[in-house]
């Protein structure tokens, strides 16, 4: 069954990190500063990572590739958040 309850709660994280990721833009459009940048970044590969994590059952065939990606951008995410948390402005 492709979309069981840990699929969909993973797809809802997705869509919020996808809400935080437009709000963490609007900030950073208006404010350009450079932590708001990596944050932002950060909140878009979440998106990406949780989105290739749920849709993985959809696409069986391609499965490790996705998982392969996922476990990357789940780096991405630390990488960018360590980053913005050492970043003087």
């Amino acid at each position: 069954m492709p979309f069981e309850p840990d699929n969909l709660i993973v797809l809802l994280s997705s869509l919020m990190a996808l809400l935080l990721f437009v709000i963490a833009l609007l900030a950073y459009m208006r404010e350009r500063r450079r932590k708001l940048l990596l944050v932002t970044g950060a909140f878009f590969f979440y998106f990406l990572m949780g989105f290739l994590d749920a849709t993985e059952a959809l696409f069986p065939n391609y499965g490790e590739l996705l998982e392969l990606l996922a476990s990357s951008f789940n780096f991405i995410v630390l990488l960018l958040f360590s980053i913005a948390l050492l970043t003087k402005e």
